[in-house]
């Protein structure tokens, strides 16, 4: 029987339900640490740095190699990768998205060093978890993430999360690196491991892994450095920190590419939450900043675009607050260093208790764009808006009546109609409700994702707006439907008319007979394509009208409390169905459910900005 490797007393690992995000473990198989330093080599394509080179499912059934599942993570990259800083999620339903546990790594060091070349074995089960947690044996999904106070449900981030390092899926499953999942173990004697020692990553489950032996390896294992291979051309940021203080509203990163730049490119970038405030606890996109997620596209020739991030100007006495941007999942360039740049927040607020700033017209305005709109306010939008408030004078009653019309304003606008609202309604008309997607929702990070896509740089009203977004809203359409997750579900095997009716069925039927044989013989005769099929699904009149009042309470929840309507502190959506009912009872009259009211009011959202 092949043995484990040898533990010492060195750090320990911390393991979370995913969906209660609490404790239930720590300080298991623990591992030396290597110190010693090797020089910096390049690596072989695909995702750089952290990866899943080898997972075993079948640990203690009969004929098992060995007596427990475990994971093997490999460092691929050329310089030492810090496991504190990341986290591990592992889905143990098959196809379900949401992870079984969450697994941090923890040091009395202050570290966790992984360095290039090294191996760290990770077992599950066996009472180590105390909740006797184990792999999916047949089935099941593990990601890699950068950083390690990400709690929010995964979804199908491949590409579109800088967050995620690496992602394996192997048998019947709902989303994989490359479209395509890796063989299941069909015998108690078998893993999956990751070619060429751990160095190939292609990102594609399918041709990255095979079916070997469980030889488990750990920091004790000679190292294996993966072969050098050429960057012709590298995106990067310009600088790795930089600072800014909390009232300055909001900030501009630039990233650039180097190299050879005669091709299209893009690269994905993402926030992560950063380090302990001595007073609010982690820096975070509900209280600190705004979650800012997307594509940076290169055109050919082009060196240098733009991130913007929103800071949100709160009153608590925090110090200075620390988050990360990540680039990854670069297309048509390689990553360059640095490709992780930390924004240092300066405090401007004292020790003491000041008025909760939401109680301000102008501050609930503009917070108002960021939270919906996700961009700085245009000047005479905030004026517009908070004069509407201000109007009122001391009036009371005629305060709160506006502050609630001004509120829901923001989502019935046209501008988040056309980029929020569609986005939520190209979920709904391609996946149906399943364990591995809930009620076909987009997650909270892949709809500010999306939503952001479309948006970058619309202001309607303004100059060139209505192109900007069209142009926008073609690109998303057409990388939609390139997706592992879409791919998966409609392999191209499918006819016309099967891919348009599974559309229309996940719509509600919201297709006329005409219309449903009109799209089914343009994509047959070639003047559609999947891309636009979709959006004129997701476009159809029927389809909006019905979906209004759903999407209108998940905003709710995503732009007011900034997560999911079954995130933490609620466990289920009891919470969002309440309040769908009580809006749909009022014929989506939101002042008579008083459903804008009572999130603005909440103590969740008010205390976003200050402890009253």
């Amino acid at each position: 029987m092949t043995m484990f490797p040898r533990t010492e007393h060195s750090f320990g690992i911390v393991v979370r339900k995913a969906l209660a995000h609490t404790t239930v473990a720590c300080c298991l198989f623990l591992v030396a640490l290597a110190s010693s330093a090797l020089p910096a080599q390049a690596q072989t394509s695909g995702s750089p740095d952290l990866v899943v080179s080898q997972i075993y499912t079948r640990g203690g059934e009969p004929g098992a190699t060995a007596p427990n599942d475990f994971i093997e993570l490999f460092n691929r990259g050329t310089s030492t990768v810090n496991l504190a800083e990341y986290s591990l999620f592992v889905s143990t339903t098959g196809p379900g998205a949401t992870a079984g546990f969450i697994t941090t790594f923890v040091s009395s060091r202050g570290g966790v060093p992984l360095e290039p070349g090294q191996y760290r074995f990770i077992q599950v089960g066996g009472g180590f978890f105390n909740d006797h947690s184990n792999l999916g044996s047949v089935s099941g999904k593990i990601a890699v993430v950068k950083t390690k106070n990400f709690s929010m449900s995964l979804g199908c981030p491949l590409g579109q999360d800088a967050a995620v390092a690496d992602y394996v899926a192997y048998g019947p499953v709902s989303c994989a690196e490359g479209g395509a999942p890796s063989n299941t173990t069909t015998a108690s004697n078998t893993a999956l491991v990751r070619k060429n020692e751990g160095c190939t990553d292609t990102d594609n489950n399918a041709s990255d892994f095979s079916l070997g032996t469980p030889t488990p390896r750990d920091e004790s294992t000679p190292r294996h450095i993966c072969a050098q291979s050429p960057t012709p051309n590298s995106v990067q940021f310009e600088v790795d920190h930089t600072d800014v203080s909390e009232g300055q509203g909001s900030l501009e990163i630039f990233v650039t590419r180097a190299g050879d730049t005669s091709s299209p490119a893009t690269v994905q970038y993402a926030t992560v939450n950063g380090e302990q405030s001595f007073t609010t606890g982690p820096t975070s996109d509900v209280v600190d900043y705004t979650t800012a997620l997307g594509t940076l596209r290169f055109a050919a020739g082009e060196s240098r675009k733009s991130i913007h991030l929103l800071i949100t100007d709160d009153v608590f006495f925090e110090g200075t607050d620390s988050l990360n941007i990540k680039l990854g999942s670069p297309q048509g360039v390689a990553l360059g260093s640095p490709n992780t740049i930390t924004i240092n927040i300066t405090d401007n607020d004292s020790a003491n208790v000041q008025p909760n700033p939401i109680n301000l017209s102008g501050f609930f305005a503009h917070q108002h764009y960021a939270d919906f709109l996700s961009r700085d306010p245009d000047t005479s939008g905030l004026n517009f808006w908070t004069g509407e408030i201000e109007g009122c004078g001391a009036d009371a009653a005629c305060r709160e009546v506006k502050r609630i019309n001004v509120s829901a304003a923001f989502y019935l606008s046209i501008e988040f109609q056309q980029t929020g609202y569609l986005v939520y309604r190209f979920y709904k008309a391609s996946y149906p409700d399943s364990t591995s997607r809930p009620r076909s929702f987009p997650t909270y990070r892949e709809f500010w994702h999306d939503t952001q896509d479309i948006g970058r740089g619309v202001v309607i009203g303004a100059p060139g707006a209505d192109a900007l977004l069209e142009s926008n809203k073609g690109l998303f359409a057409t990388e939609f439907v390139t997706r592992p997750e879409f791919t998966l579900r409609y392999p191209q095997s499918m006819t016309p008319a099967q891919f348009v009716d599974a559309l229309n069925t996940n719509a509600g039927g919201a297709l006329s007979t005409s219309e449903r044989d009109a799209l089914v013989s343009r994509l047959q005769g070639g003047t559609e394509t999947r891309a636009t099929v979709l959006r004129k699904v997701a476009e159809d009149a029927d389809f909006q009208s019905a979906e209004f009042n759903r999407a209108f309470v998940l905003m709710e929840y995503f732009g007011y409390l900034r997560r999911a309507p079954n995130g933490a502190p609620d466990a289920d959506f009891t919470g969002y169905d309440f309040w769908l009912g009580k809006l749909n009872q009022f014929n989506g009259n939101f002042i008579q459910a008083e459903m804008v009211k009572a999130f603005i009011t909440s103590d969740e959202y008010r205390h976003r900005f200050a402890t009253q």
